[in-house]
């Protein structure tokens, strides 16, 4: 499927994510400008900006619980209804702590908004394409933001025209959510991972993720007060934050490349050595009156906090198993917002009892810590190989895009899946033929819908099993095993696989070799149909059976193969014979035996030739 098809569906979502982002983007810049201009302290300044990521933060924990409360809809509603008022109430006051208590709801509205546009994003999502969409979503909202901090230039931040279009950019991103579906996907529960596990998992990871939680949230709140102090308003501020924003995704791309090519620590150490050059020189370059070198660090060094976020991301995906992915995200993005709170208050604290400078020295002192924190963590643990990390995905920072991230383990939900199985349940009462021909036309025009589609319609009582794997299968031949592993996931797998035995026989063996290997628990009821059925098949299924097994171990990822255990595996398999053959045991465990010797000859051999080439 081409970009441009995966996305159209998507236009309404996207065009409300940029309305939303701009009217944040914007808001970010004029409120420490308005502060600094009606003489506010710099402490108290730095106190207000924090608040936003004390709401982000108890958005971030309990968004998916007001999601499932109240709806998308209407929780988009009210996050665009309330973050609307904060930001006017802003206008019309000057008092510190109705500003701190505005700034936090804002946090909060904005959490719940994006965690509510991504999860209508993952709703319509396949696994295909949400990377796709996931990257398109990261270049909407960075575009929204730098565009929406030029809106600066369009009037005075003293007066209140400003913050009526922050207000208004709120208000109408609510408009397009309106017209996107009467139909919403269920908000599943997501496990959550305590923190100090993940620090347990990687101290690395979890460490560099409140490092740049501390440093993005400092320069991105007071930069624009330290640019102001150096004479740069209005629009100039505008294009020096904007290339800030710019750099934050932009220098994602070399790093990323960086990432996949060398050891992550590495590429972590390498990105603080230079951030800490950039720390020391953009200041000077300021003092100096220099016109364009500015803009340039500033984007490097924005740019280079930006991508701690992803890269902390991807080095504690290295450490985690598939299934801890989601849950570690989540409380990665709980403990950015944690630094994100310490950092502009610990800032603007140094800044006033120093000087303005101090937002440097401040950036410089954090970001030498995380070195000697890095090499101190290289020194103490083993290097994973370059072949075996996770690869970078891009991510901005403090955004929540739990499932999108091509890494996760896919959770199949589509909008357009269960809409149209709804078609499919009220055909089945009358005419299960039909019902199973309106599935065959759908497969036929959305191939990546067919597995899903298989296995929802099996649990559907009218609709025979048979009849339906049939169905799919001419139509698509090369789904017949996915199609038999989702309706082995529904109990109701024995009738295909007699099926098979009996019309198909040269298909069945890779159809039960892969349900087994994906579905453990269904391999008894495999062996067992083949000892009634076809024994003398029992002893090849059992060859194919260990060398997947085999196979799909040395394909794991590393954290994964770690905690798997080939032996055990091996040892359930040859119960499962015990049960239901007991007279091919003998037979069957020595065919297993050699299976497992010749794989292992061969690892062998592969290592071998791996260590020769490196010599």
């Amino acid at each position: 499927m081409t970009i441009t098809a995966t996305l159209r569906p998507l236009t309404l979502l996207f065009i409300s994510s940029f309305l939303l982002m701009s009217s944040h983007g914007l808001s970010g810049i004029l409120l420490p400008v308005k502060l600094a201009a009606e003489q506010v302290g710099v402490q108290s300044i730095g106190f207000i900006l924090s608040m936003y990521s004390v709401g982000f933060l108890l958005g971030a924990i309990i968004g998916k619980r007001v999601l499932r409360q109240i709806g998308l809809v209407r929780t988009f509603a009210m996050c665009g209804s309330l973050g609307a008022s904060a930001i006017l109430i802003m206008g019309l006051s000057e008092e510190v702590w109705v500003w701190s208590i505005m700034r936090a709801l804002m946090g909060f509205c904005i959490a719940c908004a994006t965690a509510t546009l991504d999860t209508w994003f993952n709703s319509v999502s396949s696994e295909s394409n949400r990377g796709k969409i996931l990257a398109f979503n990261q270049v909407v909202i960075l575009s929204a933001i730098t565009l929406g901090q030029f809106g600066l230039a369009l009037a005075p931040p003293s007066e209140t025209t400003l913050f009526i279009l922050c207000g208004v950019l709120f208000s109408i991103s609510v408009s397009p959510v309106v017209f996107v579906s009467q139909f919403e996907p269920q908000i599943e529960e997501t496990e959550s991972m305590p923190l100090r596990s993940i620090y347990t998992l990687s101290p690395l990871g979890f460490v560099t993720c409140f490092v740049c939680g501390i440093l993005y949230s400092t320069i991105a709140n007071m930069l624009p007060v330290y640019a102001g102090e150096q004479g740069i308003t209005g629009f100039e501020l505008s294009v020096f934050m904007g290339a800030a924003t710019a750099g934050g995704i932009l220098l994602q791309l070399p790093m990323g490349y960086l990432s996949d090519k060398f050891e992550r620590r590495k590429v972590i150490l390498f990105g603080c050595f230079v951030l800490a050059v950039t720390s020391f020189a953009l200041p000077v370059s300021l003092e100096l009156g220099w016109q364009f070198a500015p803009l340039m660090l500033v984007a490097v060094t924005m740019g280079l906090i930006a991508c701690l976020y992803p890269l902390s991301i991807s080095e504690t995906f290295d450490r985690a198993i598939k299934s801890q992915l989601v849950p570690v995200l989540s409380g990665l993005l709980c403990i950015y917002a944690i630094g994100s709170i310490i950092g502009p208050y610990t800032a603007s604290i140094l800044m006033q009892r120093i000087d303005d400078s101090a937002l440097f020295g401040f950036i410089i002192f954090v970001d030498i810590a995380l070195i000697m924190f890095t090499i101190y963590r290289m020194s103490v643990r083993q290097a994973l190989p370059v072949e075996e990390q996770e690869s970078f995905v891009m991510h901005t920072p403090a955004s929540i895009h739990e499932e999108l991230d091509p890494r996760t383990e896919y959770q199949e939900h589509s909008l357009f899946v269960d809409e149209a199985l709804e078609q499919v349940e009220t055909l089945a009462k009358e005419h299960p033929s039909k019902a199973i021909a309106f599935i065959r036309e759908l497969s036929n025009r959305n191939p990546e819908w067919t597995a899903a589609l298989a296995e929802k319609a099996a649990q559907i009582e009218s609709i025979d099993t048979v009849t339906l794997f049939r169905a799919l299968t001419l139509t698509n031949p090369e789904l017949s095993v996915e199609i038999a592993k989702r309706l082995a996931e529904t109990e109701q797998i024995e009738s295909v696989i007699e099926w098979l035995l009996e019309k198909e026989p040269e298909n069945t063996m890779k159809i039960l070799v892969t349900i087994s290997d994906s579905l453990e628990e269904e391999t008894s009821s495999i062996v067992e149909t083949l000892a009634e059925q076809a024994p003398e098949m029992l002893a090849e299924f059992s060859q194919e059976m260990v060398s997947t097994i085999v196979e799909t171990n040395q394909n794991l990822r590393s954290a994964d193969r770690e905690e798997s255990d080939i032996n055990e595996s091996v040892e359930e398999f040859i119960s499962s014979v015990a049960e239901s053959a007991p007279e091919q045991v003998k037979e069957i465990s020595q065919i297993v035996e050699q299976s497992i010797a010749v794989h292992e000859e061969l690892l062998d051999a592969q290592l071998s030739d791996s260590d020769g080439s490196k010599a």
